[in-house]
Formats: structure tokens, C-alpha cells, sequence
């Protein structure tokens, strides 16, 4: 294990300055979410809570995982600290998942095989392309709670969407602007030109996203393409305001 020099952490400023805002963050409790607004009397609404929630607790923990390893194996400062953060921040979010599911239904449904793939998929990646995948479904997540955030209004799964996405928008920003960084170095420029395509393309398949975009539209009433739409140029917007460009074209 490399224990790296404390004059890296603040050796770029808006690095350090999203770290000191992850670190200095106030925390909700889950206690409290459960407290805001009122359970479904609806027995198929109160179903589908607890098969999302289900579902919810194994992708925090698979986000937990993948940003836990980012942090183990960089030599990046202020990457390293803010993944430790970003990693507790994925524990209280599987925690309060299986707390609000054990709930309305009772012990989380299996959903560990479809987190498999998602496992295999980055482990193959290098570094860079692990980060760029790992943010990337750190975004779809984020949008997705958008939606899921609306169809579960009322509730307190509304409201626990609502907190975990406005941490999940911080992990965006901590792998945003790691990468936006890393390629500006030689290494790293030349890295990202060679494979970065491969690398999104992979990402994107990860994602599921066609599957998600079904579920969605089925959810909210609205056309699958138009969700699909809707998530990619959130996508594209995300990647260029960090200065990423991708040949990025819907459908691949």
C-alpha cells in the first residue's frame, strides 16, 4: 500500500475543494426519511417500492465496492480521500434501502446475479476506464432517482431518492474531475485517446440502460425512447461540462 505525502491532497484547488465538501457535508439518517411522508396503502405500489428498494440495496453495495477499490489502488491524493467519503456515503445508502424495504415487504429480494456482470465488467477495465464506467453509472443512477423520485412522491422512498441523489451528485463530480484532470497528463492524454471510445461503450452497455428506460416508462407513463433520449443527453451534457468529449451517438 502506497500512504501518500499530505502536500498532494490540496495540490490541485478544485480537487481539494470538492473533498472538503463531500468531507464537511451534513448527513440525513434514515430514521428521519422514514418519518417524511406516508407509507402506500396501495398493495401492488407498495410491491414495487420494495422491489426497487430491493434493488437499490445491491447497487449501493456494488457502488460501494467499485469506489472502495478506486481509492485503495490510486496514487491520487485528493481522489483517495474523496472515494473514502464517497464509500461511506454508498454504505448509508444500502443500510437505509434494506431499512426501508425490510418495511414494506420484509428481507430485500435477491438481486445479486444482476450485480455480477456489472462486478466482472470493471474489474477487466484499467484504472482510467474503471473511473470513467464508475462515474458514469454514478450518473445514470442520479437521473434515475429523478424519476423514481416522482413516481414514489408522497412516500418516504420519494424522499430517500431526493437524499441519496444529492450525494450521488457529488460522486460525479469527484470522478469528473479526476478524469478531467488525468487527461491532461502525458500518460493519461495518450491513455484516454487510445481507449476511452472502448472504454464508454463498455460503460454503456453496463448500464442496462435500454432495460432501465422500459422499467421507467412503464413507471411514469411515458414512451421508452423518450426516457432513453432523456438519460443520454444528460449524459453528453455531464461529460462535456467537465470538458470529456465522446463520439457519442444514441442507440450504440
Amino acid at each position: 500500500m502506497t500512504l501518500l505525502r499530505p502536500d498532494d491532497l490540496d495540490a490541485d484547488e478544485v480537487a481539494y475543494r470538492i473533498f472538503q465538501v463531500t468531507r464537511d457535508r451534513t448527513p440525513w439518517r434514515i430514521e428521519d426519511v422514514l418519518q417524511e411522508g406516508q407509507f402506500s396503502n396501495d398493495p401492488e405500489r407498495a410491491e414495487r417500492a420494495w422491489r426497487v428498494a430491493s434493488a437499490g440495496y445491491y447497487a449501493e453495495q456494488a457502488g460501494l465496492v467499485a469506489a472502495a477499490t478506486l481509492a485503495v489502488e490510486t496514487e491520487d491524493a485528493p481522489l483517495r480521500f474523496s472515494l473514502a467519503l464517497a464509500t461511506a456515503d454508498e454504505a448509508r445508502h444500502a443500510d437505509a434501502f434494506y431499512r426501508y424495504a425490510k418495511l414494506v415487504g420484509g428481507e430485500p429480494a435477491d438481486a445479486q446475479e444482476t450485480m455480477q456482470p456489472l462486478d466482472d465488467g470493471l474489474t477487466s477495465l484499467p484504472y482510467m476506464g474503471r473511473a470513467l464506467v464508475h462515474t458514469m453509472l454514478e450518473g445514470l443512477a442520479a437521473d434515475e432517482f429523478i424519476l423514481l423520485g416522482e413516481v414514489f412522491a408522497g412516500d418516504p422512498l420519494g424522499r430517500l431518492y431526493h437524499h441519496v441523489r444529492r450525494d450521488e451528485i457529488r460522486h460525479i463530480a469527484i470522478g469528473l474531475n479526476f478524469l478531467a484532470r488525468e487527461t491532461r497528463t502525458p500518460r493519461g492524454r495518450e491513455e484516454w485517446a487510445e481507449h476511452a471510445q472502448e472504454w464508454h461503450d463498455i460503460g454503456i452497455g453496463l448500464t442496462g440502460l435500454n432495460e432501465v428506460a422500459v422499467a421507467l416508462a412503464t413507471h411514469t407513463g411515458r414512451e421508452p425512447a423518450s426516457v432513453q433520449a432523456w438519460f443520454h443527453r444528460r449524459h453528453r451534457a455531464r461529460l462535456a461540462a467537465a470538458g470529456i468529449h465522446i463520439d457519442f451517438q444514441e442507440g450504440r
